[in-house]
């Protein structure tokens, strides 16, 4: 099972998120540019080319990073944490 990770840091803005695919990630990247963009460069149109506005918003400031991580081993330590847990109902002695 694998995810997609979302680093952004610019402007003491430090952003980690895991999507569930690239484009998710590339939508929520493309989200937060357009969210800035104004507080940035003003009334200065961004560029219609995606990439393209990406690239101007970090360039010279900031970082972003789209990377994917293989989440499988995780999920079975989830799974096995899971089933160590006791019910609701389930006594507990300590």
């Amino acid at each position: 099972m694998h995810a997609s990770v979302l680093i952004i840091l610019h402007e003491g803005h430090k952003m980690l998120q895991v999507h569930a695919s690239e484009a998710a990630s590339w939508k929520a990247l493309l989200g937060f540019v357009e969210q800035q963009w104004q507080a940035r460069f003003g009334s200065l149109l961004p560029p219609l080319d995606e990439t393209k506005r990406i690239e101007a918003f970090f360039k010279d400031e900031g970082d972003y990073l789209i990377g994917k991580v293989d989440v499988s081993e995780i999920r079975q330590q989830i799974e096995d944490q899971d089933s160590n847990v006791p019910d609701a109902g389930e006594q507990v002695r300590i």
